[in-house]
């Protein structure tokens, strides 16, 4: 009789001790496919922040070479014959006004979707921490690691010149116009 309760006593250990291991690899599983998807969606996303920028930025560009259009077209029209002095006609009449409001919806696009896209960002990086944390941990670290598990690897978008102020330890101002 007492060699069954040991012996009921080891199983009901031995179960607990699977459940928890299914439990662990399931949870690292699934923080592992959580860093793979957003690494996905931010790709879509980074593609989407740049396309809004440079279709919203070739509005201006447009809109300038239609002005252009007018402008010449409206020139050539009142100065005539170039003898009635139509010129200094045109000069003193309403030339169109350029509109600055798609260049301050072009600035409200950026800062939005850089701020978006760096949420997005901080959003991996801690997901990234959170897994790598479970590959330091004991006995988790061990378990996962007899199970052939390995940590993940994220891809941060970061530009040339924040890799080289990280390198150098400087920062320079940033000139936004040559």
């Amino acid at each position: 009789m007492k060699q069954l309760i040991v012996l009921g006593s080891v199983a009901v250990v031995v179960v607990m001790l699977l459940m928890y291991v299914v439990g662990l690899l399931n949870s690292e599983a699934r923080l592992a496919l959580t860093i793979e998807a957003k690494q996905v969606d931010n790709t879509s996303e980074f593609d989407n922040m740049w396309k809004k920028i440079s279709q919203v930025a070739q509005v201006p560009e447009a809109k300038k070479d239609a002005l252009k259009e007018i402008f010449v077209e409206y020139a050539s029209a009142r100065s005539g014959d170039k003898t009635s002095g139509s010129l200094a006609n045109w000069i003193h009449e309403s030339v169109p006004n350029v509109d600055l409001k798609e260049f301050e919806n072009l600035q409200n696009i950026i800062v939005a979707s850089r701020d978006s896209w760096t949420m997005r960002q901080k959003e991996l990086i801690d997901l990234d921490r959170e897994h790598d944390a479970m590959f330091v941990q004991f006995p988790t670290g061990q378990i996962l690691g007899m199970f052939g598990r390995k940590r993940t690897e994220i891809v941060v978008i970061t530009s040339s010149k924040t890799e080289k102020t990280f390198e150098t330890g400087k920062d320079d101002d940033v000139k936004l116009f040559n």
